[in-house]
């Protein structure tokens, strides 16, 4: 019997040895297929301690996650400084222009417009004059832009036909009145305020013809973006009174609950990030974002300017329309010369219609229609009969 007592040694070694064998899965090499599989060693291939001490299982392999596709690189145009740079040099020159005025919001405005304009075909060339420490009021050092006094030669460079001004950054501070400092948003300073502001957009209407304002976006300092949109009330206030446009960016920058978020939808459909880690500055995708709110606008009136027959003294530009505007031209006969220009008499359009379009009357209703509510009745008639004060044609 002393054989088996042996045999179960050896077993019960074999077995304990297997069940601490920590090398890693896979190291341990696997016998040949006619060795121990079918049926071979002392208890055939049954082994009677396998319950007790299992094999050590293998890992599964971790599959590699693929990554996901970053999204295409920002396109990268050209802001130039002036119009004959823009042309210099091009096959194609352009030969529409759009001039932005303004601080650190401007030029990156800027910068976002002419990247709109990259994949664009015969889109207008960009020409900026910015200053980042500039803004309506004039400047406290003598390095700082007064736009008043330059406003005129950046215009002569860029013959635009629409100018972008993008000021009022940094603008939140006292205005000297005499003797005195009047503290942002008092009544004083928004009466100075709004006076500087009226004069820029005047001068440079009368000269450029179209402009657009761009307003204030929001900063992550909390305090600040509560001045930001303080101020961009009396922007958007002022540039209705001078009868220009107002373009908002604000709500492209802000979240659902309306707090300053630095990243959002870009306007290529990307998520992308759109604020600096300042949470002032704009990133690429930023800028373009920043533009985007302005461009449609731009746009129109670049199509309105291309379309008038006499657009200005061959720079691109015109002066503002007025209600009382005609179509150019429109005095003169046909075959006329400019010298001798034929003027339409204002009285002969006198009548109800005119009447109708300056004081906002209602015509007078032709007689027995439903809305002739004159009393008494009148007949159809008495239609035949011109109205007091009326036109010969007028109905």
């Amino acid at each position: 019997m002393a054989w088996v007592a042996v045999a179960a040694a050896i077993l019960f070694g074999a077995a304990l040895a297997q069940a601490q064998d920590l090398r890693p899965p896979g190291s341990i090499p696997r016998p040949p297929a006619n060795v121990g599989g079918g049926g071979g060693g002392l208890f055939g291939g049954w082994n009677p301690f396998a319950p007790l001490f299992p094999p050590p299982q293998q890992q599964p392999q971790q599959q590699v996650q693929p990554q996901a596709p970053k999204p295409p690189p920002e396109p990268e145009g050209t802001v130039y400084s002036s119009a004959e740079e823009a042309v210099q040099g091009k096959k194609q020159p352009p030969t529409k222009f759009v001039l932005v005025i303004g601080d650190r919001l401007g030029a990156q405005f800027a910068k976002g417009l002419a990247d709109s304009y990259v994949t664009e075909k015969g889109s207008p060339a960009v020409i900026a004059r910015t200053d980042d420490d500039s803004g309506y009021l004039p400047g406290e050092t003598s390095d700082v832009t007064d736009w008043m006094a330059k406003w005129p030669e950046a215009v002569s460079a860029a013959r635009p036909g629409v100018t972008v001004v993008a000021l009022g950054s940094n603008d939140i501070h006292p205005i000297r009145d005499g003797d005195t400092l009047v503290e942002p948003f008092t009544d004083r300073w928004n009466e100075l305020y709004g006076k500087r502001m009226d004069d820029l957009l005047a001068a440079l209407r009368a000269r450029a013809g179209n402009v657009v304002v761009v307003g204030l976006a929001p900063v992550q300092n909390p305090a600040t973006m509560a001045d930001y949109e303080r101020l961009n009330d009396i922007l958007k206030s002022h540039a209705a009174k001078a009868g220009i446009i107002f373009a908002n960016v604000w709500d492209g920058f802000v979240d659902e609950d309306g707090k300053y978020t630095a990243s959002g939808a870009a306007v290529d459909g990307q998520r992308r990030r759109l604020r600096l880690n300042d949470g002032v500055r704009f990133t690429r995708a930023g800028g373009r974002k920043l533009a985007f709110f302005a461009q449609k606008d731009i746009a129109r009136i670049l199509s309105e300017v291309e379309q008038m027959p006499d657009a200005g003294p061959g720079d691109g530009t015109r002066g503002p329309m007025s209600l009382n505007d005609r179509p150019r031209g429109s005095s003169l006969l046909a075959g006329g010369t400019t010298a001798q220009p034929v003027v339409v008499p204002a009285a002969a359009n006198a009548g109800e219609s005119v009447k109708a379009l300056k004081e906002g009357l209602p015509l007078t209703p032709p007689a027995g229609r439903a809305d002739d509510f004159s009393w008494p009745p009148r007949t159809p008639a008495a239609t035949a009969v011109p109205a007091a004060g009326s036109a010969p044609g007028d109905k």
